[in-house]
């Protein structure tokens, strides 16, 4: 039992310094300021204290939220392009204040997404001696989607089947036959992508 422990917690630990995600990395990009000014070099982002790094020139620079309009990375840990939008948005309180947020698919109704480290507790599912199981925690990343519509109105999307076909509700039962004839969830990051991209082809 004690060796298996140890053995546990030695997994654990490797894969723990081995994971990467793309927010610990330097990205090849640009950002677009409010004032206008581009800076093109390396970033490196944070979307839980809303914060871009540019490494340009030998130099340095962080830019809050507030500050910037756009920035686009080309992420080597997915070989795709990443586009970030800076708008208002009210995340932890009533007031607004700028936020990023990364789209997904821009259109007459555009999908955004955030995305933020956090600690996910996971069970062994065969039993040790004495009935006893092991457990131990993991950093994961979690993803949280937004609706942004032709008017400037974002909201927050629950990744429920009922939510989606509500804000989609003016082609609710094309699009739900959509999901239906191409096996579509309305929980799974490229799936929804898909339906987005549906609905504003009909639209």
């Amino acid at each position: 039992m004690k060796q298996a422990l140890v053995w546990l917690l030695l997994i654990t630990s490797f894969f723990a310094k081995a994971q990467e995600f793309p927010s610990d990395l330097w990205h090849e990009g640009y950002l677009v300021l409010v004032n206008e000014d581009t800076l093109t070099g390396k970033l490196k982002y944070n979307l839980e204290r809303d914060l871009v790094q540019v490494e340009t020139s030998d130099k340095t620079y962080t830019f809050s939220a507030q500050k910037i309009f756009f920035f686009q990375i080309f992420d080597q840990t997915t070989d795709t392009y990443r586009q970030f939008y800076v708008l208002p948005y009210a995340l932890v309180n009533q007031y607004e204040a700028p936020v990023i947020f990364e789209v997904l698919f821009e259109g007459k109704l555009t999908l955004l997404c955030r995305e933020a480290i956090v600690m996910k507790t996971e069970h062994d599912n065969n039993p040790y001696p004495y009935g006893s199981r092991m457990s131990y925690s993991r950093e994961v990343l979690e993803y949280t989607y937004y609706f942004l519509d032709d008017k400037g109105n974002i909201r927050e999307y629950s990744m429920k089947k009922k939510d989606l076909l509500n804000a989609l509700k003016d082609r609710a039962g094309k699009v739900n036959e959509f999901m239906k004839v191409n096996h579509l969830r309305a929980d799974k990051r490229l799936d929804l992508i898909r339906i987005i991209s549906f609905y504003n082809g009909i639209i």
